[in-house]
């Protein structure tokens, strides 16, 4: 381990500051990979009413994902319309 701590080292040592700000940032990196997964509890309807009102409250545009995991896009989404469908748009 000291061997590659001294290798580090010496290219740490070689870098601008722009390099080691990179590297710096990928240890940050790896280090929150390496903290463990937080299991969340599913957020509820009534938890999403809470923020809701939170955020008209202070005027604050409401935070994307809110309803995350509440429905999938169907693998068929942008397939055209039936014939049916498009006729109640389209007037005669």
């Amino acid at each position: 381990m000291t061997n590659i701590r001294e290798e580090l080292n010496r290219k740490l040592n070689n870098l601008s500051p722009e390099q080691l700000n990179s590297v710096c940032e990928f240890v940050e990196f790896l280090e929150y990979k390496q903290q463990p997964v937080k299991t969340e509890k599913p957020i509820t309807n009534e938890d999403i009413d809470k923020i809701v009102e939170s955020y008209r409250q202070q005027n604050k545009p409401l935070p994307i994902g809110l309803a995350k995991g509440e429905f999938l896009v169907p693998d068929d989404f942008n397939d055209p319309l039936p014939d049916e469908i498009l006729d109640l748009f389209e007037p005669k």
